[in-house]
């Protein structure tokens, strides 16, 4: 069966061009867009300016930056490139912010697809288990996730996708209460259409567009989530990160400012261009919420 209605007519190429035309009037949007894009190109070509070890020491401790052409961005105190840092740390960070956002808006997508669907005590149930996850503060339970689970990348991303999953679930719910009245559901219901079939085929694909304009709020958190672990020193120290840099700059920040600016400028750059496209999509999925 064909969807009757959707928020947003994604399906046709015409939908697509509409909503980039929409989206490409907001400016700050475009520059978000591009922003992304210089992220995404580091992490492609990570692999050119360092094809061996990000970790290793690439010359003398604490080179000011654009010094030394060998190391353009200088060194932190163990010598290592910070220019590789950063490309590197991009990879870990994109990765870090897409897998825990997929696992997060999955399991916010079923508890809220579920609990709007059924209703009733359903809904109680999973509202307030939902709750009960809210009541923790997402950092405090995040740092307890890590204590128990480890602090590898894997568990990492595991748990960042645990601790962010509510604000998806109760958006999919408010989408599922709204739309499981409507008249192609009934019609899906008399043809004898499982719940399954109504939930995942017929109301999910026209639930799903605020979702998608809010993962990329859930990306920025993510990747802000994993520097203030690795701030801490509950990093992957296998693994090239922002959140790392920004640590081990910590410790040098009065005579070498830069090891710790220059990743942090990073994060800044990426929590930004993911907050722009958030809001370009989100006026361009709901044009009418900008002219209220």
């Amino acid at each position: 069966m064909s969807i009757l209605e959707s928020s947003v007519a994604v399906s046709a190429p015409s939908g697509w061009r509409v909503l980039w035309r929409r989206y490409r009037r907001n400016r700050a949007a475009v520059l978000g867009l591009i922003l992304l894009g210089l992220v995404l190109f580091m992490a492609a070509t990570a692999g050119f300016v360092e094809p061996t070890d990000p970790l290793r020491r690439a010359g003398e401790p604490l080179v000011p930056p654009f010094t030394d052409w060998a190391t353009p961005l200088g060194t932190d105190q163990l010598g290592r490139d910070i220019l590789a840092g950063i490309f590197h740390g991009a990879r870990t960070s994109l990765l870090i912010g897409i897998i825990s956002t997929v696992l997060a808006i999955s399991i916010g997508t079923v508890v809220g697809a579920v609990a709007g669907y059924f209703g009733g005590w359903v809904d109680d149930v999973l509202m307030r288990i939902t709750e009960a996850f809210q009541t923790i503060p997402n950092f405090v339970l995040l740092l307890a996730l890590v204590a128990i689970l480890g602090s590898s990348l894997e568990n990492m991303i595991l748990a960042i996708g645990i601790v962010s999953w509510t604000a998806p679930a109760r958006l999919v719910r408010a989408e599922f209460l709204s739309l499981r009245g409507r008249e192609f559901v009934e019609a899906a219901r008399n043809l004898g259409v499982g719940d399954i079939s109504i939930i995942f085929r017929e109301i999910l694909p026209n639930a799903l567009p605020p979702v998608i304009v809010f993962a990329s709020v859930i990306m920025a958190i993510a990747i802000l989530l994993e520097s203030a672990l690795a701030f801490l020193g509950l990093g992957d120290p296998n693994f090239a990160s922002w959140g790392n840099m920004i640590g081990a700059g910590r410790a040098v920040l009065r005579t070498a400012w830069y090891c710790a600016a220059i990743p942090g400028l990073a994060i800044i750059v990426t929590v930004l261009a993911f907050s722009l496209i958030g809001e370009g999509l989100n006026e361009a999925v709901n044009p009418r919420q900008k002219k209220a």
